[in-house]
C-alpha cells in the first residue's frame, strides 16, 4: 500500500478537522488575510533581490534563484529553513517555498540573502 499511497496521506480525523476549519468563517478569513500578506511581503523580497517568482493564487510560490536549487535548498536546510527544491521536475534553479508567517517569512528571506550575498 505504502508504493501507491499519495505522499501526504490524510486520515479520517485529519479530514473531519479540515472540514470544521473550513466551516470556521473567521479561522479562513483570518488564514487568507495572512496568505495575502506573506505574498506581497515575499513577492517584494524576491524582486528587491532580483529573483524571479511565478504569481500565484496559493499558498505556496515558486521562485528562481538563478543557481542549482538543490544547492540552496541544503544549505537553507542547514539553517533550519525548509522549501522544496524543484530541480526532479525540471527547474533546476527554482525552489518552491509555502508562504508562513511573517516571522518564517523574514527568516527566509534573510537567509537567501545571506546565501547569495
Amino acid at each position: 500500500v505504502d508504493r501507491i499511497r499519495r505522499p501526504f496521506h490524510v486520515n479520517s480525523l485529519a479530514q473531519v478537522a479540515a472540514l470544521a476549519a473550513l466551516e470556521d468563517e473567521e479561522h479562513v478569513h483570518k488564514s487568507q488575510e495572512i496568505n495575502e500578506a506573506g505574498k506581497k511581503y515575499l513577492y517584494g523580497a524576491f524582486m528587491e533581490m532580483g529573483l524571479g517568482y511565478v504569481p500565484t493564487s496559493a499558498n505556496f510560490i515558486l521562485f528562481d534563484v538563478e543557481q542549482g536549487s538543490t544547492e540552496i535548498y541544503d544549505e537553507l536546510l542547514k539553517m533550519g529553513v525548509i522549501v522544496r527544491p524543484m530541480a526532479a521536475w525540471g527547474y533546476n534553479t527554482k525552489l518552491r517555498v509555502t508562504i508562513g508567517t511573517r516571522e518564517q517569512n523574514e527568516r527566509l528571506v534573510e537567509a537567501l540573502k545571506h546565501l547569495m550575498a
